[in-house]
């Protein structure tokens, strides 16, 4: 009733694409949605294990080529077109996240235990995420670069940011309106992916939006053109016709399926294992029911390539099933070892949020809190979203419309103290024990790299408040190191999940401070005359350093779902896993394709870089075997 209740009242002007997308997404039906029997009998070209932002973006490409078949392999399933999943101001992805995933405990934080945050569903986290599409800072790239990977600079990837999407801009009015300012250069407006700013904000963005500049933070242009610092608007994967979310599925599958009959899916199913024959060239992928319906294993072959897309958690553990990975850990567990890899499932990372809670005593209205404390007003603002696709239903839910990304030397006039204590330290202290020697080199070498970013102009850290009660601290480049290792000898049975958050002091000198500098923009005229007062486990009363740092490690959540990093490009002599063609080392035939490969995150959400390494992945398998 609720995909009919929109169709009668959307607009003629998208009405077509429209009706196409929701009843695509309510009755998934198309002949290429295949189930296991029929994908063990086909022949297919190339297989791809997981279908999110990077399997869906390389099927859609190589498919391109009429000539080629591929199978992308999701443990998730189809989503039904819920408002949570594709209206911005519903958002809910509760249904759609791999439930039961948590933690070993974290030592860092109190031996507390978390849930992991991790999409299972076709078009993973950007079905499940909350939307923002933000690049990231030239220096991320170039420090890509400098790690062993020729070809990833910023320049390298622009044409494929470019390529990847369409963005509309707002009207000049409504820019003005809201301080919404970009660089219209460095945007493509034929992608497939739909990105937009919202049509609405909440009054109070105003007061933030003018208190950070207060705090001596100037605004950013745009994000988006490869200098990622300043406060400015969040651009969202969003579509500026239907205002829904922009997700792979829609852009990368949905978009193309009714043309492309050698493009093939098979969902609600895991890759438990890559095979390899003699010569250590994948020859194909073992696959199993995700919800253990059926133990029986089946196979399907892959005449050119298997190209693993399963995710910062999964991918390693797959891997590890399948013999790539450390040698000791494939032993333990009797698994045969087709290439030694020390760093499969190490070096990883996310992105903690410190959320601080506030009452305020003059807030203004409305807010977050007026949709979510009143009932009418928030059926009255879905009746608007519904009617003419306005209002505050156009913004993800609990998210405003501003953020600040910050350099350290933003964040604190101390930045040099910090990082020379950084340098002083013993950069293997913190490391987890048993590291491998090349894993440790290689972290030396992105030490090195993210020290001399401390020191210079790119994000580390950013602020958001949501305009009702909570403000969130993000961080962008962790000097901690986790882990990811099998438990088991099956897909099924959860790795087990190590962030290690907080457990290197560098991380917790720039928490600390970045805390400080979130109480100055709270603090600035523009906030304060809203009344801001923190609650526990924070306060006025909390002031020490450390005070503030045990409040902060009590709250702190150790992930964004940005897991990534765990299957890392660099130099094998770096503990890496695949060389800057994500070809896996020491096999032939099988690529990691999703943000496993990054060495480290970039400043912001990871999206945005993931569409445009799919792009430019697709262009060098297509080029390798000269498909059109």
């Amino acid at each position: 009733m609720v995909v009919l209740s929109k169709l009668k009242r959307a607009g003629l002007l998208g009405l077509a694409v429209f009706i196409t997308q929701a009843l695509a997404r309510v009755v998934p039906e198309h002949a290429t949605i295949v189930d296991r029997t029929t994908a063990s009998t086909t022949t297919y070209d190339f297989v791809i294990a997981g279908g999110g932002i990077a399997g869906l973006t390389v099927a859609d490409r190589l498919t391109e080529d009429p000539s080629v078949n591929v199978l992308v392999i999701e443990a998730g399933p189809f989503d039904q077109g819920e408002d949570a999943v594709l209206v911005p101001g519903a958002y809910n992805p509760a249904a759609y996240l791999w439930p039961d995933l948590f933690t070993v405990p974290q030592e860092g934080l109190n031996d507390g235990v978390y849930f992991a945050i991790c999409g299972r569903v076709v078009g993973g986290g950007s079905t499940v995420n909350a939307m923002i599409f933000i690049r990231g800072d030239k220096e991320d790239y170039a420090g890509w670069t400098t790690l062993g990977n020729p070809g990833w600079s910023w320049n390298d990837f622009l044409p494929y940011f470019e390529k990847s999407e369409n963005f509309t801009f707002p009207s000049a009015s409504f820019a003005a309106q809201g301080n919404i300012t970009w660089n219209a250069s460095v945007h493509g407006n034929a992608g497939p992916v739909q990105a937009t700013y919202p049509n609405y904000f909440f009054p109070g963005s105003g007061n933030w939006f003018e208190a950070v500049q207060q705090a001596g933070i100037a605004p950013d242009t745009d994000p988006n053109d490869g200098s990622v610092r300043g406060v400015f608007w969040l651009p969202l994967a969003e579509d500026a016709r239907t205002r829904t979310r922009s997700d792979a599925r829609i852009n990368h599958y949905d978009r193309v399926i009714a043309t492309r009959p050698n493009y093939h899916l098979l969902p609600e199913t895991s890759v438990s294992k890559i095979l390899f024959n003699s010569a250590k060239k994948a020859t194909g992928v073992q696959f199993v029911a995700t919800n253990g319906t059926s133990a029986a294993a089946t196979t399907v072959n892959a005449s050119k390539e298997v190209l693993i897309a399963a995710g910062g958690l999964h991918t390693p553990q797959l891997l590890q099933l399948s013999g790539i990975g450390p040698k000791a850990l494939l032993t333990k567990f009797g698994i045969p070892v087709v290439s030694n890899l020390p760093g499969v499932g190490q070096n990883f990372q996310d992105q903690p949020t410190i959320p601080m809670t506030y009452n305020f005593t003059n807030n203004v209205s409305p807010n977050w809190g007026s949709l979510l404390n009143n009932a009418t007003y928030d059926a009255e603002q879905y009746a608007l979203y519904e009617a003419d696709k306005t209002g505050p239903y156009t913004l993800v839910r609990t998210l405003s419309t501003n953020f600040a990304a910050l350099a350290l030397k933003d964040i604190t006039p101390n930045y040099t103290t910090i990082i020379a204590d950084a340098l002083a330290r013993n950069p293997l202290a913190y490391l987890p024990e048993g590291t491998d020697a090349t894993v440790a080199a290689g972290y030396v070498a992105q030490r090195a790299v993210l020290l001399g970013q401390l020191a210079a102009e790119a994000a580390v850290g950013g602020l958001h408040w949501n305009t009702y009660d909570t403000n969130t601290l993000y961080t962008f480049k962790p000097f901690s190191r986790g882990t990811i290792n099998i438990n088991s000898t099956s897909i099924l049975d959860n790795p087990l999940i190590d962030y290690r958050t907080a457990t290197d002091p560098t991380d917790i000198a720039i928490y600390t401070a970045l805390l400080k500098k979130s109480r100055e923009v709270m603090n600035a005229p523009a906030m304060a005359v809203l009344g801001p007062v923190e609650d526990a486990p924070f306060g006025s009363d909390v002031t020490t350093d450390a005070e503030i740092q045990a409040a902060i490690l009590s709250v702190m959540s150790p992930t964004n779902g940005h897991e990534c990093c765990t299957a890392a490009a660099l130099p094998l002599a770096l503990g890496g896993v695949v060389d800057p063609n994500f070809q896996v080392y020491g096999v032939t035939g099988l690529r990691v394709i999703d943000i496993s490969h990054w060495p480290f995150p970039v400043a912001g959400a990871p999206s945005a870089t993931m569409y445009a390494t799919g792009e430019k992945i697709a262009v060098t398998i297509k080029t390798k075997y000269g498909l059109s």
